[in-house]
């Protein structure tokens, strides 16, 4: 349950970026970029990220320092709690700036909407980068463990339920619509990377000692598969 609860969480962490990130972005000077091409950021930041992430990992290896599978997923909660604080902090940002301050793009001075708070929206670029190693160090490992250490003929569903997570953040997302709105959006913000926090340190209380045991249990899978062989 713990597991399940903290991935719903950070699954919806990694959806801002399509949603309420966007919305923020629109709130700011975009000069000539479309808002809901901002996000395209992540991408980038997952090429670029990834292969550096790749050099830790056998730089980390060739030295024999532990970075087991559960460390890596609460390495990721933080990353994306962190991202989150990052958000609130941006948005913190416009609703310091004129010219509507906490109400972007519906004061008499935006011109009906057409002149968004005064701060460049490259300064939320940061956070899409924040996002991307999370969702290295999560996604990715969540995946690969859920793999390796289902039963032979449970991989498939193991996988699903993992995806499923995905799915619940989603509908999170949903109960959350009536906040997703200035100024209460800051406080959104704030909440869910605070609740990300707590959520990276219960989990990794609660599960560290399996990174322990890692090998043992890879080597009963392959010993029940070999059995069924």
């Amino acid at each position: 349950m713990a597991y399940r609860i903290s991935y719903v969480i950070f699954s919806r962490c990694v959806n801002q970026m399509f949603n309420n990130l966007v919305s923020q972005a629109g709130q700011m000077n975009l000069h000539g970029v479309p808002n809901d091409m901002i996000q395209a950021f992540s991408g980038v930041a997952c090429i670029l990220i990834g292969p550096a992430i790749q050099y830790l990992f056998s730089f980390l290896a060739k030295r024999r320092i532990a970075f087991g599978p559960i460390a890596r997923i609460a390495v990721a909660f933080f990353f994306c709690g962190g991202a989150m604080a990052y958000s609130a902090g941006v948005q913190k940002l416009i609703y310091n700036t004129k010219p509507c301050y906490n109400r972007p793009r519906v004061c008499p001075a935006s011109k009906d909407g057409r002149l968004p708070n005064d701060i460049n929206v490259w300064v939320q670029i940061p956070v899409y980068f924040i996002l991307a190693v999370g969702e290295i160090f999560g996604f990715v490992t969540a995946s690969e463990y859920a793999y390796s250490k289902a039963p032979p003929d449970m991989k498939t569903i193991v996988q699903a339920l993992v995806q499923l997570t995905a799915c619940v953040g989603s509908a999170l997302g949903m109960a959350l619509s009536p906040v997703a709105k200035d100024p209460e959006v800051l406080v959104m913000y704030s909440c869910i990377a605070g609740v990300m926090v707590l959520a990276a340190m219960l989990f990794y209380w609660r599960f560290k000692k399996y990174d322990k045991i890692d090998e043992e249990l890879n080597q009963m899978n392959v010993e029940e598969m070999d059995e069924r062989v």
